[in-house]
């Protein structure tokens, strides 16, 4: 917008005819036509009569007249101050912006470092089994007869197979504490006899893994921050 354009709204929106307006600013009427249609610029006492006459906010005119136009003005020292006044504030913002996205690249960087560094968490599992609660005086392997192919061509043996078989309760346990190939263990009843039946290395995924999320969240707010302030500088 030009400077004239803006000065005719401001009158406008007062309602004045050119004639009024420039008897309240106290300067001829072809004078104030010609600041109108851009054929002249105020000098230092006039544009202090308009500000005065039209309640002129010069921050404000800076903001919506267009940049040749602010030039053509800024020998004017209430243009020129808050000219100024703008530019740093525009400055400070932009700084402001710069620095969030440096501290948003920083605690991103430190973030995925935390990921990059933890290693995956490894350890040692253990499966034990046991097939069936045991009397106290029954031997630890009294239940090594129900795998026995030829406990079947003996009658009495045929028969304690049968019985061992229907006493099968199996317990399978998985622990990271190493037993030995077999222990045993009182419970209700008699005991169980666990033995070892497979051993594994386990690698879990390590929680820091976690950090990757605010790494990414960090990254999109630096980059946003310095999006903004490369717009506050224009």
């Amino acid at each position: 917008m030009k400077f004239g354009d803006y000065l005719r709204q401001c009158r406008e929106a007062k309602g004045w005819t050119q004639p009024e307006a420039a008897q309240r600013a106290e300067i001829e009427q072809s004078y104030l036509s010609k600041l109108e249609t851009g054929r002249s610029y105020p000098s230092e006492d006039v544009y202090a009569r308009l500000v005065r006459a039209f309640d002129i906010d010069t921050s404000e005119l800076t903001e919506n007249i267009a940049a040749a136009e602010i030039e053509r003005l800024r020998e004017l020292a209430q243009v020129r101050d808050a000219v100024l006044s703008r530019e740093s504030r525009v400055l400070n913002l932009s700084r402001g912006w710069m620095l969030a996205g440096l501290a948003g690249l920083m605690l991103s960087a430190a973030s995925a470092a935390i990921v990059m560094t933890s290693r995956d968490v490894e350890y040692a599992e253990y499966h034990y089994r046991s097939q069936g609660v045991l009397e106290l005086t029954e031997s630890l392997d009294s239940f090594a007869i129900v795998n026995d192919s030829s406990a079947l061509e003996d009658e009495v043996r045929r028969a304690h197979q049968s019985a061992m078989v229907a006493r099968l309760d199996e317990d399978y346990r998985v622990v990271r504490e190493f037993h030995g190939r077999d222990y045993v263990e009182e419970v209700p009843g008699g005991r169980r006899h666990y033995q070892l039946v497979d051993d594994r290395l386990v690698s879990q995924p390590t929680p820091m893994r976690w950090f990757m999320i605010p790494a990414l969240v960090f990254l999109a707010g630096a980059l946003g921050s310095f999006f903004i302030s490369f717009r506050w500088k224009r």
